[in-house]
């Protein structure tokens, strides 16, 4: 039995087998990237990627860039607070 599979439409097929199903994937992947990070003050060393890359495929890859985009954004965040705060406008 599939417990992944409620309705048993898979026909046999697990989780491991179905190729389109990265949800499980991207979530291991984003948890070992952010953990590596927080003990390595915010670096990624390419030697860590490559395990990621070796282990997740493309998934370490857009793992990354989302990480890479969070980071955008929260700098771009506080550097609108900043302006504000030095603006005089709250």
């Amino acid at each position: 039995m599939n417990w992944y599979d409620p309705d048993h439409q898979s026909n046999g097929a697990t989780l491991g087998d179905n190729i389109g199903h990265q949800e499980n994937d991207d979530w291991d992947c984003e948890i070992e990237l952010s953990c590596h990070k927080k003990e390595n003050q915010g670096r990624v060393s390419t030697i860590f990627m490559r395990y990621l890359r070796d282990k997740y495929g493309h998934t370490a890859d857009r793992a990354l860039k989302r990480a890479q985009k969070r980071e955008q954004r929260e700098r771009h965040t506080s550097t609108e607070l900043d302006s504000q705060i030095i603006s005089g406008v709250f």
